[in-house]
């Protein structure tokens, strides 16, 4: 089917709007991973138990996106942290991390964390071990593969924490602050181990030359 003619079947339309997506080209195009946004599976993992979710195969993407259900740490009062890895996975960087955030509490707290010296990415904290005292969240990740840049993250995530499941939000952003090409990266906790459910995907890019 032709794309990029707004109004193709309105007899009335007198000029051609050549290049101009309807609708109707948008929900197609995305329906099947060719326009600009689409999210392409890479690896989803459920994982109980674990030490990190580990993902080593981050396709050819500028930037990924991850999200992460029904995760619960096995130690009380610990954050969701991501690290980054140059060599596959063999190692993970624990330097040159600046991140911050800001967290609401539901009844009226409102605080803000930040570092410019950490060994890990932060996305949330303050995690319970409770039932029902589950974390969701996603992250958009930048850069990752480039040599020549900087990795950066946006978040956000939603918990009841380990205060009797009282719900938080938070939001923030991070950065490695090293060129490298990175090609593997792991969900943690900051202590002990933890149970999620973490999908990885690759967000598609079309470029205009």
């Amino acid at each position: 089917m032709p794309y990029g003619y707004l109004g193709q079947n309105q007899p009335n339309q007198t000029v051609s709007n050549s290049g101009v997506f309807s609708i109707t080209d948008v929900a197609e195009l995305q329906s099947q991973g060719k326009l600009g946004g689409s999210l392409e599976l890479i690896e989803e993992q459920t994982v109980s138990g674990v030490s990190a979710v580990d993902f080593t195969n981050l396709g050819n993407y500028n930037v990924h996106f991850l999200a992460i259900n029904n995760y619960q740490p096995a130690t009380d009062n610990t954050s969701m942290l991501i690290r980054l890895s140059d060599d596959g996975g063999s190692t993970y960087e624990s330097s040159n991390y600046q991140w911050a955030h800001q967290q609401i509490y539901a009844p009226t707290e409102v605080f803000e964390y930040r570092s410019t010296s950490a060994t890990s990415l932060e996305i949330n904290r303050e995690n319970g071990t409770g039932t029902n005292e589950n974390g969701n969240a996603y992250v958009y990740l930048y850069n990752l593969e480039n040599s020549s840049k900087y990795s950066f993250t946006t978040s956000q995530s939603t918990q009841a924490t380990k205060f009797s499941g009282q719900l938080a939000m938070q939001y923030g952003g991070g950065v490695y602050a090293v060129s490298s090409s990175i090609n593997a990266f792991r969900v943690l906790s900051s202590s002990g181990n933890l149970s999620a459910t973490a999908k990885l995907y690759g967000v598609k890019q079309i470029w205009v030359t």
